[in-house]
């Protein structure tokens, strides 16, 4: 019978051997981005086409992309946890700043849409963060959609994202169906290899400024 000393060795080297496969996959889920130069401003949105948008990118394999991640960061948008019927596409990279490049990335899910952008330090040859940047999901009831801005929207220089989220619900009334739409936005700055939410003083500004495209 093993030692209790033996065990947790044991266990240690499980615990390493686990970890070991996301930093050795990280580069290899890189590869899968095609290195695109700098835009003055990018615009994320899902298309009515819904899930039979055109494909383009190169098809990321779901085991790759859901075990090189950090499973916190999958946590975040578990509604696509069935990743066997997911389709994941990595679409592009581009440079934040010096140190810090975005990939662009789409999963397809039935009717489900969702991008995220995975923040890439190339000092630490690790990814650092996801952030959810375009999304179409929901039931008959209703529906979130949400889409992004990346601009330098406080004249620094540097790259900021304006997030745009659209609500829909609807529900019988009477005779009638009754829709109703609520708008709102978040505003994320660059500040030091990251994105950092700040509150927005006038959201009826922002809202009209950055129009996102409506599914209904």
């Amino acid at each position: 019978m093993p030692s209790f000393k033996s065990l947790i060795f044991i266990a240690v080297m499980l615990a390493v051997a686990c970890r070991q496969p996301v930093k050795m996959q990280e580069p290899v889920l890189l590869s899968f981005f095609q290195t695109t130069p700098a835009a003055d401003t990018l615009r994320f949105e899902i298309t009515e086409d819904g899930a039979d948008a055109p494909v383009s990118g190169d098809t990321i394999p779901n085991a790759l992309f859901f075990t090189a991640l950090p499973a916190a960061w999958l946590a975040e948008i578990d509604y696509v946890a069935d990743s066997t019927q997911a389709l994941v596409l990595g679409l592009r990279r581009f440079p934040l700043d010096d140190s810090t490049d975005a990939c662009h990335a789409d999963i397809r899910q039935f009717w489900f849409q969702h991008q995220s952008l995975l923040l890439y330090n190339k000092n630490r040859r690790a990814f650092t963060a996801r952030i959810t940047v375009a999304e179409w999901y929901g039931g008959e009831g209703g529906q979130d959609l949400t889409g992004t801005w990346l601009t330098d929207y406080d004249g620094d220089g540097d790259k900021d994202l304006i997030r745009r989220l659209i609500q829909h619900s609807s529900r019988p009334e009477g005779d009638t169906l009754r829709e109703d739409f609520y708008e709102s936005a978040e505003l994320l700055l660059w500040e030091k290899g990251r994105f950092v939410e700040e509150p927005i003083r006038d959201t009826t500004a922002i809202v009209k400024r950055y129009p996102v495209r409506w599914m209904w």
